[in-house]
């Protein structure tokens, strides 16, 4: 394995010129690969699989130490590595772009929901004819309307209509002595992340043998706190109360545990032959939790930063495979940001999006059929989690190149060498690359609403949130 493979700091800062203008575009990405003469192409599965705080710094392919992800890193011998990805600080900003394709300045309300007639890359698979389903971690509101009004036929679901973790016997709605929400109906689980799994090869099952393209929007719990046993760890035999107990120590336990559930979707993928006609986009909603520290192979210690907007709370894997139709192995160094999937997922189900949606993504489609991909030069991340109780010290706007970052109170931080935000290079003083990046991220920065971080953003109503009779936040 290359160095470049083994170190993304390097890889970032070989990486650091400005893209200052959007790049060519290749051929019309819209529509599937052109099939052979005669034959109508046949359109891919989408298994968009999602993992809940689970930082760039944690799969040995992007230089981790710490923890065993083998089916990881196998996976990016499969497809594209991406190098420079970046998702919201915090679960919920990040799902609610994800699934919209729009910064969170546009739609983002509230801690915990999502508004129920926000258009969706489920809504355009279902125009394009294909199934769709959205299993694992829900928390975007108290109500089992809301997956089907977001254009999910069937779901199944932690976090939708009862949260025990806010209930006065606790415990937790993840993983051992959980439940499931199945389509409205209540299912005891005896580890939650098992069932959610069995009920997506259930899903994937009836699809292939109903011939219908599907989109799987898999939204596993793992590795979000509690840190509790899993099957595979010691104590769960030995420990049965213990089960849910929570200790740091079973953190690295639960990594390994997602990463063999992702090594059995492959397998099965490969062997009901579905392998070569699935597009799987593997990443993370957000950074690992600061309660986690991580050993890299080159030494450096990282400690999470989950909710904060450094580039441990934004900086998150991306693996997209595609049978062989993606040349195996391969680096990009493009930015990347939440917006851009469902634009990407649109150009594979061969449908456009309607302009009145207003999205801000950019398809990386092209890039896995082999063109010329569009660059984006810039990102935005427009942070504010809308607590209901409590405001967020770390509220931040920010717009962003590969290397440089321009927060909206001025600070600009040489992200590839300073991670964490803690050396702002000072109003004219910088590099003449620092310079322009500096003018043009504010040219960025205004164009956009503006907005005041210390007042935050006024709640637009009750929302019924878990969050709403939750004490002090302090979730990282």
């Amino acid at each position: 394995m290359s160095k470049l493979r083994k170190d993304w700091t390097y890889l970032a800062a070989m990486t650091g010129a400005i893209a200052m203008s959007m790049g060519a575009t290749g051929k019309s990405a819209h529509g599937m690969t052109p099939a052979a003469k005669g034959k109508p192409a046949q359109k891919p599965n989408i298994i968009y699989y999602l993992v809940d705080d689970f930082g760039a710094e944690c799969p040995g392919v992007y230089g981790g130490g710490t923890y065993q992800t083998p089916n990881i890193d196998a996976l990016s011998e499969q497809g594209i590595l991406y190098q420079n990805a970046h998702a919201m600080p915090l679960s919920c900003p990040s799902r609610v772009q994800t699934m919209t394709g729009k910064y969170n300045y546009k739609n983002y309300v509230a801690f915990g929901y999502i508004n129920p007639d926000e258009k969706t890359f489920a809504h355009l698979a279902k125009e394009a004819g294909y199934a769709t389903a959205m299993v694992g971690k829900w928390q975007l509101g108290r109500s089992r309307e809301v997956p089907g009004l977001l254009g999910f036929d069937e779901w199944c679901l932690n976090q939708l209509l009862i949260y025990k973790e806010f209930t006065k016997d606790g415990g937790t709605d993840r993983y051992a002595s959980s439940y499931v929400d199945n389509n409205g109906r209540l299912d005891v689980s005896l580890y939650g992340p098992d069932d959610l799994q069995q009920y997506a090869f259930r899903f994937i099952d009836r699809q292939h043998k109903a011939g219908k393209p599907f989109l799987l929007y898999y939204t596993t719990p793992l590795v979000h706190t509690p840190f509790t046993p899993t099957p595979d760890s010691e104590s769960w035999d030995l420990d049965v109360i213990g089960r849910g107990t929570q200790n740091v120590k079973f953190f690295p336990d639960m990594i390994r545990y997602m990463d063999k559930q992702l090594g059995q979707l492959v397998a099965k993928l490969k062997r009901d032959g579905l392998w070569e006609n699935t597009i799987i986009v593997f990443t993370a909603d957000n950074g690992t939790t600061t309660k986690t520290k991580s050993v890299m192979k080159d030494g450096r210690v990282i400690q999470g930063g989950k909710g904060t907007t450094t580039e441990y709370g934004t900086h998150v894997p991306l693996i997209v495979t595609w049978g062989n139709k993606i040349k195996a192995a391969r680096i990009s160094e493009r930015l990347v940001d939440m917006t851009d999937f469902l634009p990407s997922f649109a150009d594979a189900m061969g449908v456009k999006v309607p302009a009145d949606w207003d999205i801000d993504g950019i398809s990386l489609y092209p890039e896995w059929c082999g063109q010329k991909a569009k660059d984006r030069a810039y990102t935005i991340c427009h942070f504010n989690p809308c607590w209901p109780t409590t405001p967020t010290a770390n509220a931040a706007r920010l717009a962003r190149t590969v290397r440089y970052k321009l927060y909206q109170d001025g600070r600009l931080i040489d992200a590839v060498n300073d991670p964490l935000d803690q050396k702002p290079i000072p109003n004219g003083q910088g590099s003449k690359e620092a310079e322009a990046a500096r003018k043009y991220l504010q040219s960025i920065l205004d164009k956009l609403p503006a907005w005041t971080p210390e007042k935050g953003m006024p709640r637009k109503g009750d929302y019924g949130t878990f969050y709403d009779f939750a004490g002090p936040q302090n979730p990282f």
